[in-house]
């Protein structure tokens, strides 16, 4: 198998004040040094990447066999890639220890009274409809753009903006000396994301592994603040769409990387040492078990929307047989979403309502400062259950995974 460069590193100087380091633990102050060793990425220009014959064999599988789901999903009456989206969006928070319920997230789309931890979740599931939607190729630009979606509500300060200052992985708050990972300068940040996003537009390379180099790569260079981690996860999406590979929906990607976390950052560190095989492998996986979530939940969601159907009992054309299919895009609602969604008053939308949770298709969440939001419990449930790590290892273990 051919060689991939390892990243390389320089010695920095790290410069405090007397005055900061007192409030350092002696512990600790004796091991913060003049100076520090920063990453240097790799370039990614002119490189090739290197794949076994079984790699090769595995992608192209894997590449049919999400053609395969995209085409399916396509052709359901119901919206699944909205609601795999927001699977999505829940589980790569989780991967950052960001939790929160469905109904909370759901809540952050409509109401700001929502916890913070949902606000944050509810962003990330924003920038991924983002990260879809946009034109083109993958430019510093449009990093910038997923970014600011993803952090404009919690930290705009620095949203959607390259850091000015150091940043690194483990270790303790105080300096860089002990972390486990210590990303390229700041300075190095800008010419980093030019070569990648060029990297990214090739056209010669198996869009999965390069999907999984590009990845790899951001998160060396790791550019901003906060957020590299969700940005990273929503650039795999935004690239499996740019390549081809997906152009109906998406699969929950992250939902498979969260199966076995520790192996996706063993995968991480091993490509920064020079070997790409781990990360690609992983992505590989993740794909796999991402296709049998998906699958598994389309299943689900058919079941409940054809229970949900037969309890409605009005006339074909009535508006509450449209509701549905907005639920499982956004499973908590008020009168004012539902009005402004499908075209009637709020008045009209209020008794909507009110039929919906006779028929138990809804049910109350409570007052919130704009108003009274109701729940569809059934699909609440469902994205609580693909979006944890208990709910996904229960879903693989009933399909013998």
């Amino acid at each position: 198998m051919a060689t991939w460069p390892a990243i390389g590193s320089e010695e920095v100087p790290w410069v405090r004040d007397d005055e900061e380091l007192m409030f350092v633990p002696k512990a600790r102050r004796r091991k913060i040094t003049p100076t520090y060793r920063a990453a240097i990425p790799v370039s990614l220009e002119g490189l090739s990447i290197p794949l076994t014959p079984e790699q090769t064999e595995r992608l192209a599988d894997i590449r049919a066999r999400l053609a395969r789901f995209d085409e399916q999903q396509a052709r359901l009456p119901f919206n699944v890639p909205s609601l795999l989206l927001r699977s999505e969006s829940a589980a790569s928070s989780q991967i950052e220890n960001l939790t929160s319920s469905a109904r909370n997230i759901a809540l952050a789309g409509l109401s700001e009274s929502a916890p913070k931890n949902a606000q944050i979740i509810a962003a990330n599931i924003d920038a991924m409809r983002r990260a879809l939607a946009l034109p083109g190729g993958l430019t510093p630009e449009s990093i910038y753009g997923i970014h600011k979606t993803l952090l404009g509500r919690t930290d705009a300060s620095y949203a959607g903006r390259l850091r000015e200052e150091q940043v690194w992985v483990g270790g303790t708050p105080y300096s860089p000396h002990e972390a486990l990972f210590v990303p390229p300068v700041a300075e190095r940040v800008s010419q980093c994301l030019d070569d990648l996003c060029r990297f990214a537009q090739i056209d010669s390379a198996d869009p999965v592994a390069k999907a999984a180099i590009v990845h790899a790569q951001f998160e060396t260079i790791h550019p901003f603040i906060d957020g590299n981690g969700r940005t990273g996860r929503t650039l795999l999406h935004r690239m499996l769409k740019i390549d081809g590979v997906l152009t109906h929906g998406t699969v929950p990607v992250s939902a498979g990387l969260l199966h076995d976390v520790d192996r996706y950052m063993q995968a991480l560190s091993s490509y920064q040492q020079g070997d790409p095989e781990p990360i690609i492998d992983q992505l590989v996986d993740a794909l796999d078990s991402a296709i049998v979530i998906a699958s598994l939940t389309s299943a689900r969601v058919a079941e409940i929307d054809d229970a949900w159907r037969e309890r409605i009992t009005e006339r074909a054309g009535a508006k509450i047989h449209e509701l549905p299919a907005l639920l499982w895009e956004q499973p908590v609602v008020d009168s004012a979403y539902i009005a402004q969604r499908l075209g009637m008053t709020r008045r009209a939308a209020t008794d909507l309502i009110n039929r919906a949770c006779s028929y138990e298709i809804l049910r109350p969440l409570g007052r919130a400062q704009r108003g009274d939001f109701y729940q569809a419990p059934d699909a609440v449930d469902l994205l609580d259950e693909i979006s944890s790590i208990a709910g996904i290892r229960r879903l693989m273990a009933s399909n013998g995974r």
